[in-house]
């Protein structure tokens, strides 16, 4: 686990692992938390989040950009829960 990245973001990605149409690799798993993690802090201050900025996150994370879609829409319903 990568320390810098707080365990809050380990869990939702965790979650989302459990729910995703394409199984989760362990080696996604520090590279998911990181996206989480700077996608969340993108929403918790209230910035817009464009198509493009979910690449750059990715890219950053170092996330395959076809699992952008499937977090947005996770992340969607996880806020609605």
């Amino acid at each position: 686990m990568n320390n810098e990245i707080p365990l809050k973001y380990y869990d939702i990605a965790d979650e989302y692992a459990t729910e995703c149409a394409e199984p989760v690799k362990d080696a996604e798993r520090d590279p998911l938390a990181h996206y989480f993690q700077l996608l969340i802090t993108r929403l918790m201050n209230n910035e817009e989040i464009s198509e493009e900025a979910q690449r750059e996150m990715a890219s950053e994370a170092g996330i395959n950009e076809r699992r952008i879609d499937e977090i947005a829409t996770f992340l969607n319903q996880w806020g609605n829960e």
